[in-house]
């Protein structure tokens, strides 16, 4: 039967089908809408067991979404990556017929039109969609090499918007992203968890809201006045379907609220135009991530607690930010000065290094 754990309000389901262990989210909080979902899982899984295990790339990834990733946070991202691993490899091809060719060929097209990191993101995808077949449903597994396809990544860079670049973009921005976009500055949530986010997991009286992070894992976040103007102003979804949306965007041709999209989709069209139309160069919307920690870190001067706001496992991942920490100390330590009181200097900041005394007679 579903349940919960006490790190998510979501229930999970856990069960055995033909000696294969399916896990994976509900995707709800109701419980009889949970076990409908893990009833279908159930039925869905005993079907694929009883006609075989010759399945394709395309079914093998369709199978993994529903199985393990429907419902989490992760689910949009990885709905993006399986369509752009259809449009480079022939999803009609059977999981054993797949080769270390294949995935050299997805690579040398693949990163000609983005970072080698999310080439690389797309691979581990495809290696836990294949693995995942093999576990639960018997395929037989072709020998991919997945570690030796992947890129060369470049060191992550951190990238804080300037105060007058964050007013050019706002100035660039249709007004219909602003609170999408400044959410994200107040925040410093990832694209995923915003999209995600549902009023449900809004608590207005008592001030904070449930992130969904990677991994199904879930954090408390503090509603502040700003962030309760902020969300206190969206207009709700005029499609039932929607409205339990926090951010949605109006359809051009429908007029209907419907969800933004992660990956990709108009939001991503049309951000990109206003960082071009504002001259911010070298930005994405991740960067808002990036800025919203610098920002924060510089203002408390608590790795820690930023670390926490931002949702991280371990604080060695936060670290990418200590160089605030380090400017800082340094500001500090240009106006700090202990011995140069009264020695006269070419630089009073800097004492002057004694000399040798010789002694001739020795």
């Amino acid at each position: 039967m579903p349940f919960r754990t006490k790190k998510t309000k979501v229930y999970q389901y856990d069960i055995v089908v033909r000696g294969s262990r399916l896990r994976g989210s509900c995707g709800t909080e109701d419980y009889e809408e949970a076990k409908a979902v893990e009833a279908r899982v159930r039925a869905d899984a005993n079907r694929h067991v009883a006609r075989g295990s010759n399945y394709t790339l395309s079914e093998a990834l369709g199978t993994y979404i529903k199985d393990r990733i429907f419902g989490t946070a992760s689910e949009g991202t990885t709905k993006s990556q399986a369509r752009v691993l259809l449009s480079y490899i022939d999803g009609g091809k059977r999981l054993s017929e797949l080769t270390n060719a294949d995935l050299m060929r997805y690579v040398a097209k693949h990163r000609a039109t983005c970072a080698n990191s999310t080439v690389n993101r797309h691979l581990q995808m495809l290696g836990r969609a294949i693995r995942h077949m093999g576990k639960v449903y018997k395929t037989p597994l072709p020998e991919l090499d997945y570690k030796g396809a992947e890129t060369k990544e470049a060191r992550e860079r951190v990238r804080e918007l300037t105060p007058g670049e964050q007013q050019a973009i706002f100035s660039s921005l249709p007004q219909e992203y602003h609170a999408f976009v400044a959410f994200a500055l107040m925040t410093g949530a990832r694209i995923s968890t915003i999209t995600g986010l549902l009023w449900r997991d809004v608590d207005m009286v008592n001030r904070e809201m449930t992130f969904r992070l990677k991994g199904d894992d879930i954090m408390i976040f503090p509603i502040n006045d700003e962030l309760a103007a902020l969300l206190s102003a969206l207009p709700r979804s005029n499609v039932l379907a929607h409205r339990k949306l926090v951010f949605t965007r109006v359809d051009g041709h429908s007029l209907e609220r419907i969800p933004i999209v992660a990956s990709g989709g108009v939001f991503g069209t049309v951000f990109r135009k206003a960082l071009d139309d504002a001259g911010v160069d070298n930005f994405r919307f991740h960067d808002l991530r990036h800025t919203f920690a610098t920002r924060m870190l510089r203002r408390t001067q608590n790795i820690s607690l930023v670390s926490k706001m931002l949702g991280h496992k371990d604080i060695a991942t936060t670290m990418r930010y200590a160089h605030v920490l380090t400017s800082d100390m340094r500001n500090a330590l240009d106006d700090f000065s202990v011995m140069g009181v009264g020695m006269k200097t070419s630089n009073p900041r800097i004492s002057p290094r004694p000399s040798l005394k010789v002694n001739k007679n020795q």
